[in-house]
């Protein structure tokens, strides 16, 4: 797993998304990226609605390729035709003086059958091949909700790895990220007193969330006592609002604190399964 932060030329993953919060999510921080890196920006886009739900980027920064434009007959997917397309591309943004080609786009609208599966493999395939020499970098997403498993599946082991936005918080000690499946937060690191202030935005930033939120600490080395408030804080807003906070993935040091002090009968609070416990 790699933060779009992290990518760079050459690189080839995939997202895997489940709602539209979470696809846009990525975008926002793929497409600022870019503007940062002086990345030329194509989406292939399935749909006829506004395809980026972005923010506003410079004119001539971001080309936008619907698939049905280059589906042969509106039939099925030609990898061979989609991967002159993406060259073309490249080339002009090199041309226009752009570090690299930043290509991204939701594919699930090419998929139909087992066939279709197989020519987006091809296609994958080819990409890697021609993004290999670092001029391009291409991020394939798929709609969990569109696709089924076995072709998702293969799809994704076509790929040297995956992305997933860029994390809340990212400091020497301690990183936050936002997850999808579950909703919630992904915790790492050390959450000491200067780190109060960034975890307490971490979480306002999912306190819309309509459902149950999880919160995964496996890989918390460190969590005090103002931090471990935080997260009680936290649980009783959402027991107000018939909401549950789950922390799963708890090291035995800090289950065995939270259950000394008696905090694991905090309203809204649910202690899920342990690192190495359960």
């Amino acid at each position: 797993m790699v933060h779009v932060g992290d990518l760079r030329p050459g690189d080839h993953a995939c997202l895997l998304f489940g709602s539209d919060e979470e696809r846009a999510w990525f975008l926002r921080d793929f497409v600022r990226g870019g503007l940062d890196a002086e990345d030329k920006i194509l989406y292939l886009s399935g749909a006829e609605e506004d395809p980026l739900g972005m923010p506003r980027v410079p004119a001539g920064r971001v080309e936008v390729v619907r698939l049905g434009e280059i589906l042969s007959g509106r039939g099925p997917l030609e990898p061979a035709a989609l991967l002159r397309r993406l060259r073309g591309a490249a080339e002009r943004s090199r041309r226009e003086g752009y570090r690299a080609l930043r290509v991204a786009g939701d594919l699930c609208a090419a998929v139909h059958d087992y066939g279709d599966v197989r020519r987006l493999l091809r296609y994958e395939a080819l990409l890697a091949e021609e993004f290999s020499a670092g001029r391009a970098l291409a991020v394939c997403q798929y709609d969990i909700r569109r696709c089924e498993p076995a072709a998702l599946a293969a799809l994704a082991s076509a790929h040297a790895g995956s992305v997933e936005a860029d994390p809340l918080v990212r400091t020497p000690e301690l990183v936050v990220a936002r997850t999808y499946r579950p909703q919630g937060l992904r915790l790492e690191g050390l959450v000491d007193e200067g780190a109060h202030r960034c975890l307490r935005d971490a979480l306002r930033s999912v306190a819309a969330v309509r459902g149950d939120v999880s919160l995964e600490m496996s890989r918390v080395e460190f969590l005090d006592l103002g931090g471990l408030r935080l997260l009680m804080t936290f649980a009783r807003a959402r027991a107000a609002r018939h909401r549950t906070v789950e922390l799963t993935g708890l090291r035995p040091h800090l289950r065995q604190v939270i259950t000394l002090v008696g905090w694991d009968r905090t309203p809204g609070l649910r202690l899920g399964a342990g690192h190495g416990l359960d």
